[in-house]
């Protein structure tokens, strides 16, 4: 009777098919709509919950809930949404700060020249054209009137940028550590009190505490059974030497660094500066590298301003 009891419960649920969304939010507009652990099975119905998921998570175009057992499996599909390029006049600015090195204009009108300093939202390539003065000759050999006009600017300006990054490492450092040592208190739960079938008040002076627990509801109210784990942990202390307090404070330095970075960048040229002074008691690190990449990116242009 436990077991069929038991088994008209999800106790697992399992999402699969979702790379952008968060699998929590998932779980959450699942729960929402019926579908949790502890949910009995009679109490909602799958095709009604994929329904209400749908409606509540703009980013999936499918939602599919299958039961097996005590398992609730979500397969879900992500919409692919197309890019927001821009269609219109725009022109290409600066995306960082930078020093121009090479200039590739496809439509639009260069706005920079070769070695100048570009700081972040300056205008490299303008949408704006101005065609050439005299663009026409009028009959008599007058130059006509040469009105400017919106293009879709489009070229890749590559300039040399700098990303800097910094790390630390102290020379000494305390951390805890599991010494393997265990005590367990185990309490079985009903609806109308908590039983204690085994206590255990070990002398840890420090200690992490872990909850298990298998606890479900029922008609009548929550059952199961719980443990309260104490692991026994020790404070130890780690001393380096100046040199490994480098390194480790250069391989930080340098995952701060990649984490400002685009992927495949061009790197020209690498500095590491240590900041810290022999009497310190942290060795600090400071690693600035210089790249050449493309810093251009679109920019829309108002039309109704066109006139300023």
């Amino acid at each position: 009777l436990t077991l069929y009891l038991m088994s008209s419960f999800v106790w697992f649920i399992e999402v699969g098919g979702n790379n952008k969304l968060d699998t929590n939010e998932i779980i959450k507009s699942a729960a929402r709509n019926g579908v949790y652990i502890g949910a009995a099975k009679w109490n909602f119905r799958t095709n009604t919950v994929e329904k209400a998921m749908l409606r509540e998570l703009s980013q999936l175009s499918y939602v599919h809930c299958d039961i097996q057992g005590v398992k609730a499996k979500i397969k879900v599909v992500e919409k692919i949404l197309p890019d927001k390029e821009i269609t219109g006049p725009c022109h290409i600015v600066a995306a960082r700060d930078g020093v121009v090195e090479d200039i590739l204009v496809l439509n639009g009108q260069a706005n920079v020249k070769v070695g100048q300093v570009a700081g972040k939202g300056d205008i490299l390539i303008s949408g704006i054209v101005f065609p050439p003065v005299p663009y026409a000759m009028e009959e008599g050999g007058q130059p006509t009137e040469s009105k400017p006009y919106l293009v879709r600017a489009r070229g890749i300006v590559k300039a040399r940028t700098w990303y800097e990054g910094y790390g630390e490492c102290p020379l000494k450092v305390e951390s805890k550590i599991l010494t393997g040592k265990h005590a367990a208190s185990i309490y079985f739960k009903t609806p109308w009190k908590q039983i204690t079938l085994h206590r255990s008040q070990p002398d840890y002076v420090l200690y992490k505490a872990e909850k298990q627990s298998g606890i479900f509801n029922s008609p009548l109210g929550q059952w199961g059974i719980s443990k309260r784990i104490l692991h026994e942990q020790k404070m130890v202390v780690r001393k380096y030497r100046e040199e490994e307090a480098v390194e480790l404070a250069r391989e930080r330095g340098i995952k701060n660094l990649r984490r400002q970075m685009p992927d495949n960048l061009q790197i020209s040229d690498s500095r590491i500066e240590i900041l810290s002074s022999p009497s310190d008691s942290i060795v600090r690190i400071k690693i600035s590298v210089e790249c050449i990449e493309d810093i251009s990116q679109t920019q829309a242009i108002n039309v109704g301003d066109i006139s300023n």
